[in-house]
């Protein structure tokens, strides 16, 4: 469970946001906000793996049920030569659970650990991964620069410093924020696209030969998106080109798998949002303002959107058009 204090700590960040955003909503929004649409392998209090492709399994965090050890989705990629773990987690025990899956599913500790970005509900935990086992090493971490500089800020949003943090990026290796990185696994490559957008840098995995993305946080499905980093503009355009892929699978940052027409649905938000807030802007009214009179259309279904959800994200575009003093 997360204290008072911990939710204190990153009370900015999209612990306490989906906390926030989960209390406004109904109780049958919540109960399928993480509903499964593929096979489950196994569940735990925290989450469950499902296999969504040949090798390829998510973990979607079901963290309303009050244990938050893994909070993020994540998941699980495997190949001949290697296996990689997506996601550090909040807590160390989510990692350790999911190497553990891993090991159990493919006979292998995982090679391999990527981060999309450095929000402590995606990173906190990375020393998880951490083997104990001489005849096992511990994979390999890949982040961008930003990731890394970001994740042992010990900022507000960032995860709490300590000896295991530092320790897990102490031989980090750093994915190119310029062009894509690749993992070879042998019988597959993995792209590590390198974007930002929800963070100043954020990476996602694309598989287009298995038709499927891991988009991180870049992508929410059924709950708001927490806007505490975000640069809208180039959240949409992010967005737009994963969303080119038509034929994948997608695993959001936060709830249920999602396909092609949600992908569209979640664009036509931000796009929705980013209309109003610059009708705002141009009209002289504050954010405050135009996010106490904004509505999600009927039409994009429920995104458990809340006053404060809503303040941020106007507050993100009106950063945009604001300069900075």
């Amino acid at each position: 469970m997360t204290t008072r204090r911990e939710f204190l700590t990153v009370s900015g960040g999209c612990v306490a946001h989906v906390l926030l955003m989960s209390a406004c909503a109904r109780a049958a929004t919540r109960m399928a906000w993480t509903a499964p649409a593929n096979p489950t392998v196994t569940t735990a209090p925290f989450a469950r793996l499902d296999a969504i492709a040949a090798d390829t399994w998510a973990l979607v965090s079901t963290p309303l049920g009050g244990d938050r050890t893994t909070f993020s989705n994540g998941g699980i990629i495997a190949g001949r030569d290697g296996v990689i773990a997506v996601e550090g987690f909040y807590k160390p025990a989510g990692a350790t659970w999911l190497a553990e899956q891993a090991r159990a599913l493919t006979g292998r500790w995982p090679t391999h650990v990527v981060l999309t970005h450095y929000h402590s509900d995606h990173a906190a935990g990375v020393d998880g991964y951490k083997s104990t086992s001489a005849s096992t090493r511990t994979p390999t971490l890949r982040a961008t620069a930003t990731t890394k500089e970001w994740a042992l800020s010990g900022g507000p949003v960032a995860p709490t410093k300590d000896d295991g943090l530092v320790r897990a990026f102490a031989d980090v290796v750093i994915v190119n924020a310029d062009k894509p990185g690749v993992i070879d696994l042998g019988n597959r490559k993995i792209s590590l696209v390198s974007l930002m957008g929800h963070t100043k840098s954020d990476i996602a995995l694309v598989d287009d030969d298995a038709n499927i993305t891991f988009a991180g946080d870049l992508l929410w499905n059924g709950m708001f998106p927490n806007f505490v980093d975000a640069t809208p503009t180039r959240l949409i355009a992010s967005m737009s080109t994963l969303a080119t892929r038509t034929k994948h699978a997608f695993v959001p940052g936060h709830g249920a798998m999602a396909n092609h027409a949600a992908v569209q649905r979640y664009l036509d938000l931000l796009n929705d949002l980013g209309a109003s807030a610059k009708r705002g802007h141009d009209a002289g009214k504050s954010a405050q303002d135009v996010a106490a009179a904004y509505t999600v259309p009927v039409a994009l279904g429920e995104w458990m959107a809340s006053k404060t959800g809503l303040e941020r994200a106007m507050t993100a575009w009106y950063r945009e058009w604001t300069p900075a003093k």
